[in-house]
């Protein structure tokens, strides 16, 4: 991966092109779940350990609580409300970015899941939560990562821009990784394939997968075993 990122840098300084250009990573998917299952297609919010832009995302927040609907208010949330929102979200009167929600109000938010659809309140992509603030943290400087609806075993985003430096690239490279890996168990084998490495400019740089993958975690049989 170091190598990679190294040659990236050199291809822009030989081509004279933009130092900021976005570094991009490119990822290929056995999404098959064994007996003719596979993986649903998914999306979902990450925090860069090394955020690369200063956009700020519009949050609303479903709970019918006074009190969490004023603490919403004080922590950035565009919107925050109960069934009173619905309407208003349906006729297009209220839009956001993404959409939390405390469990208790999930059951009155269906008329929603049409409308809504992958932005819809999930546990899986924790926007749905008692915590109100940490939610809002997330999705308001959040970037989300989907795969492609067409190629449902590719999945592509920005990751960095050039200038950045090489650890902070690789840092937010790592963090990618580990997020898409959470939507496939661990014990299937290998969820990333293939992973290129491009910026705006370059050919896409093929990536030795097997380092960045996270590891199985060992049982406590398998640890008594070995002791």
């Amino acid at each position: 991966m170091e190598k990679a990122i190294h040659l990236l840098k050199k291809f822009q300084i030989l081509d004279f092109t933009n130092p900021k250009q976005g570094v991009y990573l490119d990822l290929t998917l056995d999404i098959a779940l064994g007996k003719k299952k596979k993986v649903e297609p998914f999306a979902s919010v990450l925090s860069f350990p090394y955020p690369f832009t200063s956009e700020i995302n519009k949050v609303a927040v479903f709970t019918g609580n006074a009190s969490e609907i004023k603490i919403a208010e004080e922590n950035g949330a565009a919107f925050a409300g109960g069934t009173n929102l619905i309407q208003k979200i349906l006729e297009d009167e209220i839009q956001s970015d993404y959409y939390v929600a405390v469990p208790e109000i999930m059951p009155e938010l269906n008329p929603l899941k049409k409308k809504l659809k992958k932005r819809f309140p999930k546990f899986t992509r924790n926007s749905i939560g008692r915590d109100i603030p940490k939610m809002l943290e997330l999705f308001k400087t959040g970037h989300e990562i989907k795969v492609d609806e067409e190629r449902e075993n590719f999945l592509k985003t920005k990751i960095a821009t050039l200038d950045m430096s090489s650890d902070q690239i690789a840092a937010n490279l790592q963090a990618v990784i580990n997020e898409v890996c959470r939507h496939r168990p661990l014990n299937l084998g290998p969820f990333v394939v293939r992973a290129f490495l491009r910026s705006s400019t370059s050919e896409g740089l093929l990536l030795k997968v097997e380092p960045l993958l996270p590891k199985e975690v060992e049982t406590k049989e398998s640890n008594q075993e070995a002791a």
